[in-house]
């Protein structure tokens, strides 16, 4: 299957991108991510048309995951915090993403319309009785 989003729709989002090859390998990454998160909560693979909230939202919550991804900058990949000094200045940063992960957030899934409570019914298997047989 193809990506939900293409490199054009990340770069109509978040701007110009320098290796459009490793977009492209992370979109495709959400995009799995994203259809993992599907299966889990409908039961079943994914069919367009079949749920509409997330077709419809599809294409922006992947660039968004990707771009996630890709925000880590470059030099700074494991780093959860980071700090300068300057005489008498300090500046100290801590990253969301420091790992670069592929993940979706709550509002990620609500916007897919994954996410919440769903009631389901398990019908009981039981052995068949024959007219001799008693409980």
């Amino acid at each position: 299957m193809d990506a939900f989003a293409s490199v054009k729709d990340y770069t109509k989002r978040y701007g110009d991108v320098v290796d459009s090859d490793r977009v492209e390998v992370i979109l495709s990454d959400a995009s799995n991510a994203m259809l993992d998160a599907y299966e889990v909560f409908w039961g079943e693979s994914y069919q367009k048309g079949a749920h509409e909230q997330f077709d419809r939202s599809a294409t922006a919550v992947c660039c968004a995951i990707a771009h996630r991804s890709l925000s880590v900058p470059a030099g700074f990949e494991g780093a959860s915090q980071y700090s300068q000094t300057a005489g008498s200045y300090n500046a100290s940063i801590t990253f969301s993403n420091p790992t670069g992960d592929i993940y979706l957030s709550k509002t990620e899934l609500k916007r897919l319309g994954l996410y919440g409570q769903r009631i389901g019914a398990v019908m009981p298997i039981m052995p068949e009785v024959s007219g001799d047989e008693s409980c």
